[in-house]
């Protein structure tokens, strides 16, 4: 069911024209963020919304959120061929992680029965130190990390009705209502021990799905060198202790209710739980 700005825009003449500039949109974003209502699919009203103008709306929304909750890193998704294909996607996209998204270990996440949250395990990098130009080469990131810490993300893509969301969707709602649980860090931010990391998740004792560090743009370092170039071409600082999450290991599957672990083997096990409640 389209949400209720919809429909008060729908009444009003020449609604491309209205509501065309990048600031109405974010903060047709933010209304519907904060009011816990689906997101507006733009594409439906803006078919021609180009991808670096749903970043620059991206911008708007996080800077407006930011005064209310710190930025404390960024996460790539779509990093995979089947996950781009669904949304008619052609590279990677990402989106700020804010610190209110920052959920501990044991954490309880609440989801609505028709919600569409989807659960995948990915890894996430601290920075020791600021990156203020492009890497071009990956090895020269490992001097920069502090640590690698397991994470599980969860997203609940809860868009509108009005027509299925593209690319430029998800990237203006800043990747989508999303929380993560984050784990300790692992004893070891070596290359090679990294992309040698393999996770199974559990949901009351069945494995629901299996992934690999490489499954992400062939290796964990190179996935996290794309990260933070395109991060610093659209003018983000990346600050030291900054966590930035280079993707999913698997695809998303659904987050159905229970408890659940991700088990990344003699690494670490990351424990949550899912409930009937609020949406995210």
């Amino acid at each position: 069911m389209r949400t209720l700005i919809f429909f008060c825009c729908l009444a009003v003449q020449g609604l491309a024209q209205a509501w065309s500039t990048l600031d109405n949109w974010a903060d047709v974003v933010l209304l519907q963020t904060q009011a816990r209502r689906p997101l507006p699919t733009i594409t439906a009203l803006e078919p021609t919304l180009k991808l670096e103008d749903a970043y620059g709306i991206q911008q708007l929304v996080v800077r407006e959120l930011g005064g209310r909750t710190p930025l404390v890193g960024f996460r790539s998704d779509l990093t995979s061929p089947l996950s781009r294909a669904r949304l008619r996607g052609t590279e990677p996209i990402t989106s700020a992680v804010l610190k209110d998204q920052w959920l501990a270990p044991g954490a309880w996440v609440t989801r609505a029965a028709k919600s569409q949250l989807k659960v995948a395990p990915a890894l996430g990098f601290t920075l020791n130190v600021p990156i203020t130009s492009p890497v071009t080469d990956a090895s020269d990131l490992a001097v920069k990390v502090k640590e690698v810490r397991p994470v599980v993300v969860l997203v609940d893509y809860n868009f509108d009705d009005s027509a299925p969301p593209q690319v430029q969707d998800l990237v203006a709602a800043n990747g989508a209502k999303a929380r993560l649980v984050v784990g300790e860090p692992f004893s070891s931010s070596e290359p090679s021990v990294v992309d040698a990391t393999f996770v199974e998740m559990r949901r009351a004792d069945e494995i629901v799905v299996r992934g690999k560090a490489t499954n992400v743009m062939g290796g964990q370092y190179e996935a996290l060198r794309w990260q933070v170039n395109q991060l610093i071409a659209r003018g983000w600082q990346l600050k030291p202790g900054f966590l930035l999450v280079t993707g999913p290991l698997a695809e998303p599957v659904a987050a159905e209710v229970g408890d659940w672990q991700a088990d990344y083997w003699e690494h670490a096990q990351l424990k949550f739980s899912v409930e009937y409640g609020k949406p995210l």
